[in-house]
């Protein structure tokens, strides 16, 4: 269902789970049970953006909260524990992004040693970063994914690595999709990389990229990413063992069947 064609009586008569994005559980009377899923901190990313939308949706994100009857799910650890601090609305479960394992399946033969993949399309991806990459390493070619959806695991196979400059995330969904794939992966230190686990990626922290003194660090962001460069040559990157073990479909799975147990425990009024 979307807004134009909720149909409460429907959900009442049958009564259907309802799971919704974060402040959609406002458009759904307090009677009636929700699962409200938690893709990200609006509040950290209007101080990440500065934009006007985000801010709104802050706001909507603060009203959310105090609905009762929602059990809350988030797409990582770390979104679920900002929304306790924030709001008092932490989430009970979390289930992150799932990766199709079986399509993006590790396997890279023939990959180009040079090419180096990026999800940069707009400035908040680092759009504007990439071109100076380029002319500073030109032994490298750094060239974004630019492709369909369904397209993205064999253009994966293509690349010696996978680089990722974003100013906030939740749980990016291309970055799972990139370790899937066993990509030698280069992060700036936002979302997931903020739940704690051992990801066997490099990363950077996100000041080098972003923020006032960003091009006073443009010195040490080089520097970092010319490490990861080198090491492509003399090391083996897994990050696929901990997509497998956290974010692929059967845990995704398991874990909504456990969120679903605690679903059934909130009441119909």
């Amino acid at each position: 269902m979307t807004p134009a064609t909720l149909d409460l009586e429907l959900v009442r008569a049958r009564r259907l789970t309802v799971i919704c994005d974060n402040q959609w559980v406002l458009d759904i009377p307090d009677e009636i049970p929700v699962v409200g899923f938690q893709h990200g901190v609006a509040w950290n990313k209007f101080l990440a953006l500065k934009d006007r939308g985000t801010w709104a949706l802050a706001r909507r994100q603060a009203r959310a909260a105090r609905r009762r009857n929602v059990l809350w799910v988030a797409c990582a650890r770390w979104v679920g524990e900002a929304f306790a601090r924030l709001h008092g609305n932490g989430a009970a479960h979390v289930v992150h992004y799932p990766v199709d394992t079986e399509r993006f399946d590790g396997r890279r033969d023939g990959a180009d040693p040079r090419l180096i993949l990026h999800d940069g399309r707009t400035p908040h991806k680092g759009s504007l970063i990439y071109p100076w990459l380029s002319a500073a390493r030109p032994d490298f070619r750094f060239e974004p994914l630019g492709c369909a959806p369904e397209a993205v695991s064999d253009r994966m196979r293509q690349g010696a690595a996978f680089i990722h400059l974003s100013s906030y995330e939740g749980n990016s969904v291309v970055c799972n999709e990139a370790m899937a794939m066993n990509l030698p992966c280069f992060f700036t230190e936002v979302g997931l990389m903020h739940d704690g686990f051992t990801l066997d990626v490099a990363t950077v922290p996100r000041s080098f990229v972003y923020g006032p003194f960003a091009r006073l660090r443009r010195g040490q962001l080089l520097e970092r990413i010319d490490a990861f460069l080198a090491s492509l040559g003399r090391r083996t990157y897994a990050p696929r063992a901990w997509v497998e073990a956290n974010a692929s479909i059967p845990v995704a799975r398991s874990r909504w069947a456990d969120a679903m147990r605690s679903f059934d425990a909130l009441p119909w009024r």
